[in-house]
């Protein structure tokens, strides 16, 4: 009679093994569906020519504005790590977050991210505390600098456009409200986890294990960064990190456009990168299919074909962009990776310092000193294409966006 009780009862690990399964199954749906329905009207043969045509100086204009995004990430992390009183060798540091792009276009719902605190404990020797304060306080900053510029192309770019700019703008302004709220209350909430732990150490009769240590730890780091005044340093690199992003995708977007016919005035920055965004949030949630394929492909051909662009435009380059910069990011990613597993990481430790602040003077003048390279980059490589709009035969009417 027990032994028929005992196996009524519900299985946890069975539900959700049955949950994930149902997950995957329905991601492979999500992206069978877009993908069949895109291939119905797109080729794959037209796909490959658009990729094998696409323009070189757009392709490099991408690579460096890729690196540069790596690059702030990358000073970004360095800065809250120096916080919490650790100096990690900065080539490591770089290699860290190619691998963290990679698994961030991975696994869905951005949750890959979260390999960065693995890799940083591991192979770079930085305690758990210190690599999770670092990746907390960054998160926040990504979504801050990413609302206002969501809130200003929505306001200058969807004049005559299917998409209701005030909404946009509103939900930008209430997303960067509730980001800067939850970055005022990451320390409380920090707070409040580490006195439930210790409740609930109290209340079993354990001892206080290396966890609640870590976890201590690195609420002193998220505190101190925020007495160290390095907040406004934060979103100036996180809205760099926002701007080499998408200038990267944009960028890439032209090299793939210029040989149909379009030039830059043809593709409204602000307008490309409302359905940039729209087709990377996509692919960020829960219902994106495997590795963001699906949602993207789907949104981006909506988003674009609503702000103006012709249907086929917007179809060829959902599907040839996205395969692109996938590859590309997983390409890196992997080999990023791989140096990562050699020994000589393994013995690596970071240098325990104390933190003092770098003069202001320095610092920014760093930071203009990247922005002019990148912008002398974008001149050197496309400048001459930069015509006015109009400049360029356009195909008749109907076939605009046709290879």
């Amino acid at each position: 009679m027990q032994a028929g009780k005992n196996s009524e009862r519900p299985d946890p690990q069975g539900r959700a093994k049955a949950k994930r399964i149902l997950y995957w199954i329905f991601s492979l749906v999500v992206t069978a569906g877009v993908f069949t329905y895109l291939l119905r009207r797109v080729p794959p043969a037209e796909v490959g020519r658009v990729l094998i045509n696409a323009d070189p100086a757009g392709i490099g204009c991408f690579l460096l504005f890729s690196l540069a995004m790596t690059l702030f990430r990358t000073w970004r992390y360095h800065l809250v790590l120096q916080v919490a009183g650790y100096r990690v060798w900065l080539p490591a540091l770089f290699l860290v977050v190619l691998v963290r792009n990679f698994f961030s276009d991975l696994v869905p719902m951005r949750i890959g991210t979260l390999v960065y605190i693995y890799i940083v404990t591991t192979r770079l020797g930085v305690p758990f505390g210190a690599a999770t304060s670092s990746y907390a306080l960054s998160v926040p900053f990504d979504f801050i600098a990413l609302a206002p510029m969501i809130g200003l192309a929505s306001a200058v770019a969807l004049g005559g456009s299917g998409i209701s700019g005030g909404a946009l703008a509103g939900w930008a302004a209430a997303m960067g409200t509730v980001t800067g709220l939850v970055l005022l209350g990451l320390p409380y909430a920090f707070g409040s986890v580490r006195k439930l732990l210790q409740l609930m150490i109290r209340h079993t009769g354990g001892r206080p294990g290396s966890w609640l240590a870590a976890w201590e730890e690195a609420e002193r780091d998220i505190r101190q960064a925020r007495k160290a005044g390095i907040y406004l340093r934060m979103f100036w690199l996180s809205l760099l990190v926002r701007v080499a992003k998408y200038g990267s995708l944009y960028f890439f977007l032209y090299a793939l456009a210029h040989p149909m016919g379009y030039g830059l005035a043809d593709l409204n920055p602000a307008r490309v990168f409302l359905g940039l965004c729209s087709a990377e949030l996509a692919a960020s949630t829960p219902v994106s299919g495997l590795a963001g394929f699906g949602a993207y492909e789907g949104t981006w051909a909506l988003v674009f074909r609503l702000l103006g662009f012709p249907r086929h435009f917007s179809e060829v380059t959902s599907i040839s962009h996205h395969l692109f910069t996938q590859v590309y990011g997983y390409g890196i990613g992997i080999v990023a990776l791989l140096v990562l597993l050699l020994p000589v990481f393994a013995r690596r430790k970071p240098r325990v310092v104390r933190y003092r602040p770098e003069a202001a003077l320095f610092f920014y003048g760093k930071f203009i000193m990247v922005v002019i390279l990148m912008v002398v980059g974008v001149r050197l490589l496309v400048g001459s294409a930069a015509r006015p709009a109009g400049s360029l035969r356009r195909p008749p009417a109907g076939e605009r966006g046709r290879p």
